[in-house]
């Protein structure tokens, strides 16, 4: 006589919960992207606005080394900053940019923005005779 088996329900029950999610996933993966694409945006707008937040705290901050820079010092700074900006919200606005540049060519541009940035800043400082 074969030996009785006993039916684990725990187990049972943990397959069938993870089966639902998955089942779930398949059936609703246009759903699910649309999703995550939806809230990669929100992330993206949230980090451009606190970076934004931050450089106004920084100006607020430091108004007289911003009155120190020369104005076209100034100019360059707001362009490479708004340069900084609009490459960050290319990257989910305009896919047809990003195709053309690739995203590392995107981070790079803002790499080189911020290097700008940096540059100017320190030859502000910089005391000359």
């Amino acid at each position: 006589m074969l030996p009785r088996m006993r039916v684990n329900w725990v187990g049972v029950r943990n397959f069938a919960i993870i089966a639902g999610i998955a089942a779930a996933a398949v059936v609703w993966q246009d759903g699910f992207d649309a999703i995550a694409d939806r809230l990669g945006d929100i992330i993206l707008v949230l980090f451009v606005a606190a970076i934004a937040v931050f450089a106004y705290n920084y100006f607020r901050q430091n108004q007289l080394a911003w009155l120190v820079l020369k104005p076209w010092q100034r100019w360059v700074v707001i362009i490479c900053g708004a340069g900084i900006a609009l490459l960050l919200v290319s990257l989910a606005l305009l896919p047809d940019l990003v195709d053309r540049i690739t995203p590392l060519g995107v981070v790079a541009l803002i790499a080189v923005l911020a290097l700008v940035i940096v540059w100017v800043i320190r030859e502000s400082r910089r005391f000359r005779m």
